[in-house]
């Protein structure tokens, strides 16, 4: 089974999972950000991104994933964030900075919530909960370290299209209109 394959079969099983505490499958929440990604005009790496932001929850085993909302009980003692888990899984086949997207898309989340008034309020009880999980609102001082970094607008892209990316009934192009870009970086 290729890499391809085994990501396609994640995302075609996490339609029968709720995405975290949110109203959509785990399958539509990804397709709804590659989509989201693709209309505002992002190449295809962040599109790739975007798809690929949330394989830490669908593609490896819970037990190794810490900041999950339906699976956190389950996480083990050595269990990481699925940012985390998922940039590990996919850096291999994919450019630095996909993995360093789906890595940070998290950190994203923290990094709003400090700089962007408003923001930590119009996010969903669900995505508040993660936040917690994953550090809480960023320091003045990580907020100085991440905003220099050449791929921070990127990132804050992929966390509203992420945050964005829950719509209920929302209707997109099937996970095999996703396939021919999956296969260009995994074959």
């Amino acid at each position: 089974m290729t890499m391809t394959d085994r990501l396609l079969d994640a995302l075609a099983h996490s339609a029968s999972r709720r995405y975290g505490g949110e109203p959509v499958s785990e399958l539509a929440h990804s397709l709804q950000c590659a989509e989201r990604a693709e209309a505002g005009g992002a190449d295809p790496d962040l599109v790739l991104a975007a798809l690929l932001h949330d394989v830490g929850r669908y593609a490896v085993d819970p037990a190794l994933v810490l900041d999950s909302t339906e699976r956190e009980s389950a996480a083990g003692p050595t269990a990481r964030g699925h940012h985390e888990v998922g940039a590990d899984l996919i850096a291999p086949y994919v450019p630095v900075r996909v993995a360093w997207l789906v890595r940070m898309h998290a950190d994203a989340k923290r990094y709003l919530c400090a700089t962007e008034p408003g923001y930590h309020e119009v996010l969903t009880p669900a995505s508040r909960h993660t936040l917690t999980l994953q550090g809480g609102t960023m320091t003045p001082e990580e907020v100085a370290r991440w905003s220099a970094h050449p791929w921070l607008a990127d990132a804050l892209r992929l966390r509203k299209w992420d945050d964005q990316a829950k719509v209920v009934g929302q209707v997109t192009r099937p996970l095999s209109a996703w396939e021919p870009l999956l296969r260009t970086r995994f074959g």
